[in-house]
């Protein structure tokens, strides 16, 4: 039994362990990103606010007893029934639907921007994780290499080979490494924190190599801003903004319009027994209506508001476009600088400097060449390495933001 269950904690363990990649962690962002689930209730409210706009005034019952001392004078008793219905007369119900709806639209389209800026977010984060990871690996075999050096030195030390200080400085620098790589340990662990927050609490104990899937062709910047005025969900929220804004105007103007109120009523009076003034059972029926006198339509300042919203939500609009051309060729700009820097760093020159290093480190094993040379080349390939690796995640993340800022997933 027990021989079962290690076999079974291994196989979990090791599932657990399985590195996480772009696709899976992308998905689950946009399933389980707790932030994006808190956005998403917006619709559904407003989808509700839809609905509450449609309901109707709600009629009147009104029920009077009198009793006109029937006991002393015999005057009689009456029970008198009404009902009474107010009427906007600029149909605000229409209005306060159309409001309702448009606002809904409008929420709709500012989700869509939300995880357009949520999605780029998190790919910036995996690339940090990237980097982190990559940057862990280079300093990990860093201070492996640096650990057989310091014991070699140590060794060689003893048998007269080398001078102590050459040992000490070896031993001291393995040291330096060592804690460089608990540094770097942390930040990637940090990293997959992030990670783990942007997918919704996701477990992450390491992440693929895989590809981002990030496709961008070579375009004119000028149709890059073209696509992204078609495309992106915030501009299509500012021209909804505009449209809102006019139906809110027409709401006020509506809920500034009298509300005539219809009413109807039925009376049953008893027998007046009264010798003086006597009278007979009878029923009463009435009609009537009422006409409000809007002396507070002489304020027109919910008007004028709403008239400057208007104007307000154009103003914006068009700010929305500057806005975003402006986005678009400033992530261009620093997408092609992103590419030249990252080309510059060529598998060559890396080659080269790892070439160098076992060199430097052969001549140095052979007594041929000083420590401080080796040391050199160490720092040498580290620079040229994390150079490299902070320009391929440069690169993902500029290609995230100028993908943000055209509103596409892929270009």
């Amino acid at each position: 039994m027990k021989k079962i269950f290690s076999i079974l904690l291994a196989v979990v363990t090791a599932f657990a362990a399985k590195a996480q990649t772009f696709g899976e962690y992308i998905s689950e962002v946009e399933r389980s990103n707790a932030a994006y689930l808190a956005e998403q209730y917006n619709v559904e409210i407003a989808d509700a606010q839809a609905v509450a706009a449609k309901v109707f005034n709600d009629p009147e019952l009104t029920a009077d007893f009198s009793d006109n001392q029937d006991r002393t004078l015999m005057m009689g008793r009456s029970v008198e029934l009404g009902l009474s219905y107010n009427v906007n007369l600029a149909n605000a119900r229409k209005a306060r639907i159309e409001v309702a709806r448009e606002e809904a639209q409008v929420t709709r389209a500012l989700l869509e921007d939300y995880f357009r800026s949520l999605r780029c977010e998190a790919i910036e984060a995996w690339a940090q994780a990237w980097e982190a990871k990559s940057l862990l690996s280079l300093k990990r075999t860093s201070s492996e290499s640096m650990d057989k050096i310091a014991a070699s030195d140590s060794l060689r030390a003893a048998l007269g080979e080398i001078g102590r200080t050459d040992a000490m400085q070896s031993s001291i620098e393995a040291r330096t490494m060592k804690g460089d790589l608990l540094q770097a340990e942390a930040d990637y662990a940090n990293a997959l924190t992030a990670l783990s927050v942007m997918a919704g609490g996701m477990t992450f104990t390491d992440i693929s190599d895989d590809g981002l899937g990030l496709t961008i062709s070579d375009r004119p910047v000028d149709e890059l801003v073209a696509i992204a005025q078609g495309r992106r969900a915030d501009l299509r929220a500012a021209y909804l903004s505009k449209s809102l804004s006019q139906k809110n105007l027409a709401l006020v103007k509506a809920l500034r319009s009298p509300e005539v109120g219809f009413n109807v009523g039925y009376s049953y009076n008893t027998e007046v027994r009264n010798e003086i003034a006597p009278a007979p059972l009878f029923h009463g029926v009435t009609v009537g209506m009422s006409i409000p006198l809007k002396f507070s339509s002489a304020n027109k300042g919910e008007r004028v508001a709403a008239e400057k919203a208007a104007l307000q939500a154009e103003a914006a609009y068009e700010a929305a476009l500057q806005q975003i051309e402006a986005e678009v060729r400033m992530a261009w700009s620093s997408y092609r600088a992103a590419l030249l820097a990252r080309e510059k760093c060529s598998d060559q020159m890396l080659s080269d400097a790892k070439d160098i290093l076992e060199s430097r480190k052969a001549a140095y094993s052979q007594g041929d060449s000083s420590l401080l040379d080796y040391l050199l080349a160490v720092r040498v390939y580290n620079d040229t390495a994390e150079a490299c690796i902070g320009a391929k995640a440069t690169v993902i993340s500029a290609a995230a933001r100028l993908l943000a800022a055209v509103g596409c997933e892929s270009l």
